[in-house]
């Protein structure tokens, strides 16, 4: 190369020096410096957001440097989120921060970078990364029966525990009852409320209780959300009832004389539900009460059981002529108890002529005295004495004839 050559070329080198500002030559070289670097959120349930992280900025360069945006960018940058920071301009060897977080909305691996774009400078960035793992929570145990319980007692209780059995922090939305019989079972979430944190292997006990309206079968579910995913365990229940009464009702104890007692009916009542009957009294009562007599019962003795039975015994006595009804009724610890109706009709007393051929009427048997009296004889089979008088008279007789 020739002399002249090597002139020419030392003077544009010499030249773009002086043209280029000081300025331009410290931004080319500047750096930066992160802290954490690479920046990992470990595993986070999707749908949560992990708790945020600040990234120290460090000016590392000999010279300030202005910094014109600061972004997330990747593949998934749409599952972090730059929160905030503080990094304008940036002297040298001075510090700023930015904060990122991670919100995944899938599961999986993510990836992403924090990018810090300079003026005047190169973009410097800080690797983010962090895995999405899906909710899980479970109910133990996983559903409850409640079995026979009492129509509107509301005595059905139960405790469920609520675990998260994933592999991160989950955040419940609410926890309530639901299913077509969802207004016969209740919960007041115990300490499972909406908004608490349950950390891996973390649980909470939510309290379940069951009100049958009637005796059929009860069906719903208690559930559990987060993050949009809904978690349930089954419950169920029978409403239950003692139903004691008898084959028939009213009882119809028919016609009987006032003032005689009628024959005494057995009344068998049969417990047809699906609980046992307790009654602690037994009493006629309403209407006509003293027109019916309750001779004994076997109902308060002990518990009737399903399908079991027990017995009163009951007699129509009137008092008055026309119809008679009462009721038995039977009180324990079911609603309403039982009540038997009673029925029958006091008529007139039949005449003593219908009471029987074996005995005369009253103006034959005063005949008979008064000719027993005066020692006339009586016609054969007919020697018998009732009356007082007649009696008196035959004394008579057997002290004169001794004279």
């Amino acid at each position: 190369m020739t002399n002249r050559r090597v002139l020419a070329l030392l003077s544009i080198s010499l030249v773009a020096a002086i043209a280029l500002p000081a300025s331009a030559q410290a931004a080319e070289e500047a750096a930066l410096s992160f802290s954490p670097s690479p920046v990992g959120f470990g595993k986070t349930t999707v749908g949560a957001e992990a708790q945020g992280q600040a990234v120290d900025v460090h000016n590392v360069s000999g010279a300030g440097v202005a910094v014109d945006q600061a972004l997330v960018e990747g593949v998934d940058a749409g599952e972090f989120k730059l929160t905030g920071g503080n990094c304008g301009w940036i002297e040298a060897d001075q510090h700023c921060s930015l904060w990122v977080s991670f919100a995944p909305t899938g599961a999986g691996a993510k990836a992403a970078a924090l990018v810090v774009k300079l003026k005047e400078a190169p973009e410097q960035s800080v690797p983010l990364s962090g895995e999405a793992v899906p909710v899980q929570l479970a109910f133990t145990p996983g559903s409850h029966d409640f079995g026979i319980q009492r129509v509107n007692r509301g005595e059905g209780s139960a405790t469920l525990q609520l675990f998260n059995v994933g592999e991160a922090a989950a955040q419940l939305g609410s926890v309530g009852i639901e299913g077509v019989d969802r207004n016969n079972f209740w919960t007041n979430g115990g300490d499972c409320w909406g908004g608490r944190w349950l950390q891996p292997g973390e649980s909470c006990n939510a309290q379940v209780g069951f009100n049958p309206w009637e005796t059929v079968a009860y069906e719903a579910e208690l559930q559990a959300s987060a993050y949009g995913t809904t978690f349930g365990a089954p419950l169920s229940g029978f409403g239950g009832r003692a139903q004691v009464e008898p084959a028939s009702n009213p009882i119809d104890f028919g016609p009987v004389p006032v003032g005689s007692a009628g024959p005494v009916k057995t009344i068998v009542l049969t417990n047809d539900g699906n609980l046992p009957g307790n009654f602690f009294i037994a009493v006629i009562a309403g209407g006509s009460v003293g027109s019916f007599q309750l001779i004994d019962e076997g109902c308060t003795a002990a518990p009737i059981e399903p399908g079991g039975s027990c017995t009163a015994r009951i007699r129509f006595v009137p008092q008055t002529m026309g119809s008679k009804t009462a009721r038995l009724a039977l009180f324990g610890e079911d609603d309403g108890g039982t009540m038997v109706m009673l029925s029958g009709e006091g008529v007139a007393a039949a005449p003593e002529a219908s009471l029987g051929a074996g005995r005369a009427s009253p103006r034959v048997a005063r005949d008979r005295h008064r000719r027993f009296a005066h020692r006339k004889p009586l016609f054969a089979g007919r020697a018998r004495c009732h009356s007082v008088n007649c009696r008196k008279a035959l004394r008579s007789r057997k002290t004169a004839a001794a004279g």
